[in-house]
Formats: C-alpha cells, structure tokens, sequence
C-alpha cells in the first residue's frame, strides 16, 4: 500500500475507540451503498454537465480526467494515488498544474518531502516514498516540452549548456553566452589543464546540448571568429536553421566535478560443466581515482587517466554533496579518449541502493 495512504488510515483509526471504530465501518458501507445507487441514478445528468469540468487546468477538479491525463503521461497507479493523496492533504487548489513542470509541482513536493523527513516510519519506508516522488518528478519533467520544437539556433538562451564536438571527435563543455543577429557567441571552451580551445576559422564544429526535459538536440556549424562579450571569452558560431532532434535522455543530469574512486569487477568461473559458475568479485586493491563529471539517477560520466574497457564492470564509492557516501555498481557503456592520455567514461548503473538514489536525486532536482 502507498505509504501516504497508509498514514491516513493509521493517523484517522488513532482518533476513534475501538467501538466507534465498528460503528464507523458500518456507516462507510452504508454511505458507499447510497452513493453507489444515488451514482447510477444521476448518470445521465452528470454526463450532461460534464463539459463544465476541467481537463486542462481550469474550472472544477475532475478526478476521471486527472486519472486519464496522469496515465497518458506515463504515471502508475501508485503514482497518481500519491499525487492525490496531495491534491487532498495540501487542498491544492488547481490540481492539473501538478501534471506540469510547474511551481505548484515542486512547492508540493517539497512539502512531501519535508513531511517524510519527519516520520517516524522506518527508514526503508520513507527512502521507498522519495524514490516514488522522484519518478513522479522525473516523468511529468519528460513530457512538460515534448510539443517544444527547435526550428533554429537563435532560440537558444544564454547560460544554456553545449558539448562542442570537432571532427576528430573530442567533445568540449560549453555554454551559450550570447545570442547575436548574426551569431551565436559560446564561451571558448578549456582542456584539462585550463588552456583556451581556439580553432581556425571555419572549422566546423558539432554542437550537441539537451533542454530541462531530458530531450536532445545537434547541429553543425562553422567558427566565425572570436571576441570578449560581456567579459567573457567566446567563440561566435554561425546561425543554424537545421537542428536535429536527438534521443530523449531518461534522467535529468547534473554536473558534478567530485573526486570518485572506482574499482575493477571481475567474473571467476568456478566448477566445469554444468557446474560451472560465474561470481563477480571486486578487485578492492586496484583502486583508480577518477572524476565524476556529471551525474544522473541512471549513470554517470567520469574522466580518468586509466580508464576500464567497454562492456567491463565496475564498483564506484564517492561523496555525494549531501554528505552522502554513495556506493554504485556499474557497467561501462563507452568511452571518449582525451589527449594526451586517459578518457572519459559512460558509465550505467546496475545496482544502487534506493537510499544512495535519492541522494543522487536530491543533488539533481533540489526539492530539500
């Protein structure tokens, strides 16, 4: 059962006798009985009216259309009750704007929040709840601007964050620092040890960046020259009309820049045959010291000078910003070199702990 909804329960037996409590069972059944025949009754009438209801935000809360906007956006069952165990607790007022990346969403989740924080259920059972508020987050963000469309580069703000990719393949972190008529400037980005990337002009450039909702974008261009705007350094890209719509990324990501160490998993087969068995075990005296460069609740990106192969399995133990030691198991996706030695991994978890997830998402979304 959905812990919010447990709590009701337990929190309105708390307040009756044990004989009142019987006498109340009966009455409910009473009450649902009449409700029931009173429904079926006035159906037809209710049908008529039913156009003064709200499916989109406005005019009186209509808990069907809720429901059915709710699962067209990929909400669970247990999902949706919790979001209306919300609607309730904290009478919100227009229930549909929890269905938006709106601030009625995160101002209503934080209370959530703060109220798990203070139970005094066990703690499997609150992480177990935050891990769900972060799903309903995380799903209603993906489908807030999936009717977003990118027709050009001038839509693009400043602050937004690019990867800029030459054809050697190197990519680069970046972000917009002007929108010009004519350009579109984006602060030269730096190699590892500080030093200014500059191109020759025309060279072309890939550009790659991701709105809020996870949804991916790419496109080319050429380098048209370089100047300080607003005291930053940056590199002016020509205008692109052509932007192409890449893969929706799962998990909203968030740079990190932490220390993390990792360490080799190898598999052993013991036995032959049909007995033959596989074990994992971690290599805990090889130890690699890496950097976490961003990080998601499915994965994370991570610079290391003696990167792992891909396809090999790893055990990640680092520091999360809430304090949090955070241990992960994980599998390498694929790797970037970066010159002169080392690269950067892509890294998918496998096995983390609900309590070390919500750290994670904590970090990502900031909702306590």
């Amino acid at each position: 059962m959905n812990f919010f909804l447990l709590q009701e329960a337990i929190m309105t037996l708390k307040k009756q006798s044990n004989t009142s409590v019987i006498v109340g069972i009966v009455v409910f059944f009473v009450f649902i009985i009449l409700l029931i025949i009173s429904g079926r009754s006035s159906g037809n009438s209710t049908r008529s009216r039913s156009g003064s209801t709200s499916s989109g935000g406005s005019g009186r809360y209509n808990k069907r259309n809720f429901k059915k906007r709710a699962v067209s956006m990929g909400l669970s069952i247990p999902e949706i009750r919790t979001l209306e165990y919300l609607i309730k607790t904290y009478s919100i007022k227009d229930p549909f704007n929890l269905l938006k990346n709106s601030k009625t969403l995160n101002s209503t989740l934080k209370k959530a929040f703060t109220r798990l924080e203070n139970d005094i259920a066990p703690q499997g059972v609150r992480e177990g709840q935050k891990l769900l508020l972060y799903r309903i987050k995380q799903k209603i963000e993906r489908n807030s601007e999936k009717k977003q469309i990118m027709t050009g580069t001038k839509q693009l703000a400043p602050g937004q964050k690019l990867h800029l990719s030459t054809p050697g393949g190197t990519r680069y972190e970046s972000q917009v620092s002007s929108n010009l008529k004519d350009y579109l400037g984006v602060k030269i980005p730096r190699d590892d040890h500080g030093n200014q990337i500059r191109w020759k002009k025309w060279t072309k450039i890939q550009v790659f960046f991701w709105k809020s909702n996870g949804q991916g974008y790419s496109f080319t261009s050429k380098v048209s020259g370089y100047n300080n705007i607003r005291g930053v350094p940056s590199l002016f890209l020509q205008h692109s009309k052509s932007i192409q719509q890449a893969q929706q990324r799962k998990h909203r990501r968030k740079a990190l820049g932490r220390p993390a160490y990792f360490y080799p998993i190898r598999l052993i087969t013991t036995g032959t045959g049909r007995n033959a068995k596989r074990k994992a075990i971690v290599d805990s005296k090889s130890g690699i010291l890496g950097t976490i460069i961003e990080i998601s609740a499915g994965g994370c990106s991570m610079r290391a000078s003696y990167p792992l192969g891909v396809g090999e399995l790893l055990k990640i133990e680092f520091e999360a910003p809430d304090g949090e030691k955070v241990i992960a198991f994980a599998k390498n996706k694929s790797i970037k070199r970066i010159k002169p030695m080392g690269a950067v991994m892509h890294i998918m978890f496998t096995k983390v702990s609900q309590k070390n997830i919500n750290s994670i998402n904590s970090f990502i979304y900031d909702l306590f």
